[in-house]
């Protein structure tokens, strides 16, 4: 099936140039909709916690939080009005969802087919990390990570980081639409403890359908994995890696990749856990 909606989370100024670019010029490449999401903690989530504030005040800090939401949604609509023009022909609509981040971003997560986010250099903290979190862990859709470093086209090549495990073949499948339209396909994978049968297998699978795939096995040495990925990926491509557990106890899993690489990652990465 293909692509449908993808969705682009933004706060109050917007996203990154290169998640913009990249979500607006997928919904173009693919034909689909393009959701832009603004979640928006309300006034009640605003308020300081005090059992002795008077009604009369309380009313007064409600007042101002009200305006204060008022003035972000207004300026999210500002961004998402130039946006739109200087993307004309992308069939988009701007949905302000005034609710916790986590939540409002994993249920439109659920019913798109990509949810496109800043890498954590390019935006940490505020919005964006509970979006991260939310659209990766608990929507069961893959997402794509722009850097401010990635370019377009995205996908011309594909790099696979494989891994024998259930995320990675989530994540080769949620890649599907790119791979299709690849001119070349790498699979690599990161020999930790001799080589991975699987890797193997996988490659003969893709091939059979028909993509330009090449595998090559990766001695790890002293780096961590995460570093080890992005060195062998390269520049300019497309990196499709499972997300492994939850990037907040990176410690137990992986080791940490998947937060090495949603901070340090120069390519667009397409990720799925």
């Amino acid at each position: 099936m293909k692509p449908v909606r993808i969705l682009l989370p933004i706060d109050s100024a917007g996203t990154s140039v290169a998640c913009s670019t990249a979500a607006f010029g997928l919904a173009k490449r693919f034909g689909c909709a393009l959701e832009v999401l603004h979640p928006c903690p309300p006034p009640s989530q605003r308020l300081p916690y005090a059992t002795e504030l008077s009604p009369v005040y309380f009313g007064q800090l409600e007042d101002v939080a009200r305006k204060q939401v008022d003035e972000e949604e207004r300026r999210a609509t500002d961004w998402f009005e130039e946006a739109l023009g200087a993307h004309p022909d992308v069939k988009a609509e701007l949905l302000t969802v005034e609710g916790l981040v986590g939540p409002a971003v994993a249920q439109r997560a659920k019913v798109s087919d990509l949810t496109v986010l800043p890498s954590i250099a390019a935006r940490e903290g505020g919005m964006f990390e509970p979006a991260r979190d939310a659209a990766l862990f608990h929507s069961g859709r893959p997402i794509l990570i722009m850097p401010d470093e990635a370019g377009t086209p995205i996908g011309e090549t594909v790099v696979i980081a494989w891994k024998d495990a259930p995320e990675a073949v989530r994540a080769i499948a949620a890649a599907a639409p790119f791979l299709e339209a690849a001119k070349r396909v790498r699979l690599i994978s990161i020999a930790e403890d001799g080589e991975d049968d699987t890797a193997s297998a996988v490659t003969g699978y893709l091939a059979m359908a028909g993509l330009p795939v090449e595998m090559e096995t990766v001695p790890l040495g002293e780096r961590g994995v995460g570093d080890a990925v992005l060195t062998a990926a390269g520049s300019g491509v497309l990196l499709v890696m499972g997300g492994y557990g939850h990037w907040r106890w990176r410690e137990w899993i992986f080791g940490g990749a998947t937060l090495h690489v949603l901070r340090n990652t120069d390519v667009a990465v397409l990720m799925n856990h």
